[in-house]
């Protein structure tokens, strides 16, 4: 699951995407199948496992860990943006 000290508040604005797999975002196609994400917002960074699926012009991350069994998990959306920045909006609280 997300790797923090305090749960994260949701930020006006999407996450920023620092890392995918352990490169930079380049497609979103890099989100699809089993990886690591790491995003920033808020002033804080998160890592998040999990595996992505292309829904049209998005990724759905969906974010869990190998040994979960959990049939629901929180889903992320990774999207590009018009400026070609890739970012995470999180899950509905």
């Amino acid at each position: 699951m997300t790797e923090s000290a305090a749960a994260p508040n949701v930020p006006a604005e999407p996450y920023t995407v620092t890392d995918v797999g352990g490169h930079v975002p380049v497609l979103l196609d890099d989100f699809v199948g089993a990886t690591t994400v790491s995003v920033k917002g808020d002033d804080r960074e998160y890592r998040l496992r999990g595996a992505g699926r292309r829904v049209g012009r998005a990724v759905e991350f969906h974010e869990k860990e190998p040994a979960s069994a959990a049939a629901e998990t929180p889903v992320w959306m990774i999207i590009e943006e018009r400026d070609g920045n890739i970012v995470a909006e999180p899950p509905a609280s």
